[in-house]
């Protein structure tokens, strides 16, 4: 009775664990942006609209800026960072404004008193 109980826990194991494995979550652990969100993401880090945001712009916007400059010339075009929002390498404060270094372009802090 025991080695029939083993068997079918090892059974429904092998039938669960191929499903968890494909199962994928943002890098960033946060939930993937939708396309729009994206798009409003770009528009508010490339506010200049220079085409390109570097490494210290998308700080804090792109979660890995090297896994997601696909040519790896230290900058992103929109195709680049729409791929990594596509990827889930773009935090979801980008499309808000919210909390990232890179949407407000300077990264500073006021002192706490």
């Amino acid at each position: 009775m025991r080695i029939v109980a083993s068997l079918a826990a090892v059974a429904a194991l092998a039938v669960v664990s191929p499903a968890l494995a494909q199962t994928t979550t943002p890098k960033s652990g946060a939930a993937k942006m939708s396309r729009a969100e994206c798009t409003a993401a770009w528009t508010k880090l490339d506010a200049s609209k220079t085409g390109s945001v570097s490494q210290s712009q998308a700080q804090g916007v792109v979660t890995e800026f090297k896994a997601a400059d696909a040519n790896n010339d230290g900058k992103l075009t929109q195709a680049e960072f729409m791929a990594a929002c596509d990827k889930g390498l773009v935090t979801a404060s980008a499309a808000t404004g919210s909390g990232g270094r890179g949407m407000t372009g300077n990264g500073t802090t006021s002192p706490k008193k």
